[in-house]
Parts: structure tokens; sequence; C-alpha cells
């Protein structure tokens, strides 16, 4: 597309740069809406922050296996998911996540790749912690049910979330639907949600609380 076409931004009468990626709010935000940069910046402070607490929390002997493992998940995989509402991950980027997230796990166990222990029986042995994909799923399915109770005249309530999925099934014949509004339909195929009972679901802040 021609650069002229674009409009121009100006701060003091200095015309802001067009660039492909910035930083807003924590997030990585690019023109191709690619998770790769986003996905890399959430492990890094994650694992900064993993590292920082290794030897007070994570490699002692005086804590037990469940309180680290709830120390982990309290600060560092809330790290890991800073933003996850608006993410839409392809399997490369559950891929990078799931192998933090494992070696964290390894590393509080004191576990190592010869004693061939795997994943299951190690998150088993952390406490049956979920996976990272699970924990993600999880909590976008808290925010659609966020996002459902709104009230109507809220953004994010409106075609720009929910509206959008219900348009999806009345109108499969010429859906104009977004990548992330694809997301969110596989997350309740993946949930076993069907679209139908999805409002009267996420009025149920018991049901929830237990997803």
């Amino acid at each position: 597309m021609n650069s002229a076409t674009h409009p121009t931004f100006t701060i003091h009468g200095d015309p802001l740069n067009e660039v492909h990626q910035f930083t807003y709010l924590g997030s990585i935000l690019t023109s191709d809406c690619d998770l790769d940069n986003e996905v890399q910046q959430r492990i890094k402070p994650a694992s900064a922050g993993f590292g920082r607490l290794s030897h007070l929390v994570f490699l002692t002997h005086n804590l037990t296996t469940r309180t680290k493992v709830a120390v982990y998940k309290a600060i560092c995989i809330s790290i890991l998911l800073y933003g996850y509402e608006i993410w839409t991950p392809y399997r490369r980027h559950i891929k990078a996540l799931e192998a933090f997230h494992m070696r964290c796990l390894k590393s509080i166990l004191g576990t190592r790749w010869w004693h061939k222990v795997i994943h299951v029986e190690t998150r088993h042995r952390a406490a049956d912690i979920d996976t990272a994909e699970y924990m993600l799923l999880q909590r976008q399915l808290r925010w659609i049910g966020h996002v459902i109770r709104m009230p109507s005249y809220r953004l994010p309530r409106g075609d720009a979330c929910y509206m959008g999925i219900t348009q999806w099934e009345a109108d499969a014949g010429r859906p104009k639907i977004t990548l992330h509004m694809d997301h969110i339909r596989r997350i309740l195929n993946k949930s076993n949600i069907p679209i139908s009972d999805l409002e009267k679901l996420a009025t149920d802040r018991n049901m929830e609380t237990a997803t």
C-alpha cells in the first residue's frame, strides 16, 4: 500500500514515525499481529523472575514443593501470561510456553534430562500443576465470561467480541470475522462449550470459578 494514503499524526508539529512494532502497556504490538516477539518478551521477564527467586524459594530445602509451585504460579506464570486475553497463539507459541513451563518445574523438582521423567509425571510431582496451554485456555475463558457480563454499550461486549461469535453461528455462509473471533470459537470447541450455552454459563460465576 502506498504510504501516501496513510494518515499522518503529529505531536507539537513533529510527525510520528511509522514503525513495524511498538510496546504498549507492556505488550508488543506489531503491524502483522504476529505473536512471536510477544511470547518471547513474556518468557524473558518470567525467566528473570524465576532466576531471582531460585535461591530464595525454588531451590531451597526449607519449603515444600507445593509452596514452591504456589509461588511459581503466582509470580512467574502471571508474568508469562500477561496480556493473554488478546492472544491468538499458534502451536509454535504453545510449544515455547510449554518448554519454559517444563524447564521451571524440573528445576523446582531437581530433575534432569537423564532422569527420563515424562512431562505428565513432572506435573504430577509438582502438585498436579496444569499445562501452560490449559492455564492459558482457562484464563481466556474467564475473560470471555467477563466480557459477556459487561453492559451492551461497552466496546468489548459489542461487535468487537461477543457479537462476532453469534454472527458466525447465525450467518455461517458469509461471516465477517477476525482471527481473534476464530480463536474464541476454537476455545469454546476445545472446552466442549456450545455457543448457544455460552451466555447462560457466563452468568454463572460459580461455574467460571470452577473452570
